[in-house]
């Protein structure tokens, strides 16, 4: 049972933070692409970037979580894998983007936390493909990301 807690309460904070992220990223390049007219001269480029960082900023933040997880205990990783931050950081980009190779398995507290960073993953990247969608949208029909 104290693991099936302590999964929720990180999962829960991991979800938070990365929602919180991504929410204030998003929020500040469309403040910016709104009330200047840019000097950037792809903007729809800086968007995709920073975007795809943002990305990784949370993947990462799910691997330092298994990381420490499995050092005190909360689970450990099973399959291909030689406990290196690296293999920590190769299973969340495959959790978080649901691609779930299988090479690598979650135990304990670790199964609720991969499957919570799968769901958070998905929906991370569907706010993006939306908001890319809304800022292609915006800047392309006003000209802005043209040469």
């Amino acid at each position: 049972m104290h693991q099936v807690i302590a999964g929720i309460a990180i999962s829960a904070v991991l979800v938070a933070a990365s929602l919180y992220l991504h929410f204030s990223v998003l929020r500040a390049m469309s403040g910016h692409f709104a009330r200047a007219k840019t000097a950037i001269k792809r903007p729809m480029m800086t968007v995709m970037t920073v975007i795809f960082f943002t990305h990784l900023v949370e993947i990462t933040l799910f691997a330092a979580a298994f990381n420490i997880m499995g050092h005190v205990g909360l689970g450990k990783l099973s399959g291909a894998y030689n406990s290196t931050a690296v293999d920590y950081f190769y299973f969340s980009i495959a959790t978080y983007s649901t691609l779930g190779i299988g090479d690598i398995a979650p135990d304990g507290a670790m199964r609720m936390v991969a499957g919570v960073e799968a769901l958070a993953g998905l929906l991370l990247i569907a706010w993006s493909a939306s908001f890319t969608y809304l800022m292609m949208e915006r800047l392309w029909a006003s000209g802005e990301d043209r040469e």
